[in-house]
């Protein structure tokens, strides 16, 4: 319960534009790796098989941590969510070129209705095929993670076939600039 309030207060605070963003200098790959290893327990129970391709000349860089790390939990949560047992997940991170980083999440699992996927970043969605499996979900996840990514200047998408899997990708730009620190 105190998840889903905290949930819903950060997508109030987002669509207020009160949510606060607190650069630092970041290693987004312990980063990533750290939430990885939070997931291990749920990883290990379903037998996944995940794959890290983080990219070692990914410098450390001016991002929002805390921001970076729900992005991360989000995508990945899902991927773990709705993979079945001894399914595949991919967890890369790269330098995309000299002004972004490319996040990319990628599973096995049951992947999005065609007619449902224009509608995965909406507020409280929740696709037609995941609804009916026993799988906790707000359907907030993706609408947080589209605002944070989005916010800060980059873009998100996805392609996916049901019955086979999903992949995510993101960007984020290689460096904010100083004069965002504690702004909204």
């Amino acid at each position: 319960m105190i998840e889903l309030v905290d949930t819903l207060l950060n997508v109030s605070r987002l669509e207020l534009g009160t949510f606060l963003i607190e650069p630092k200098m970041t290693d987004i790959i312990a980063l990533a790796k750290s939430v990885l290893d939070e997931q291990k327990p749920k990883i290990e129970k379903k037998k996944l098989i995940v794959t890290e391709n983080l990219s070692k000349d990914v410098p450390i860089f001016s991002v929002d941590p805390k921001l970076l790390r729900m992005v991360f939990q989000n995508l990945l949560n899902n991927a773990l969510e709705y993979t079945p047992p001894s399914g595949k997940i991919e967890f890369s991170i790269s330098l995309n070129d000299k002004k972004t980083i490319l996040i990319k999440i990628s599973d096995t699992g049951c992947g999005i209705p065609k007619n449902q996927q224009n509608q995965i970043f909406t507020k409280l969605f929740r696709a037609d095929n995941v609804r009916v499996k026993e799988t906790s979900g707000t359907g907030l996840g993706l609408y947080i993670v589209k605002s944070i990514i989005e916010n800060s200047g980059e873009k998100i998408w996805f392609e996916s076939e049901e019955n086979k899997g999903t992949i995510f990708y993101a960007t984020l730009p290689f460096q904010i600039s100083q004069n965002k620190e504690n702004t909204k």
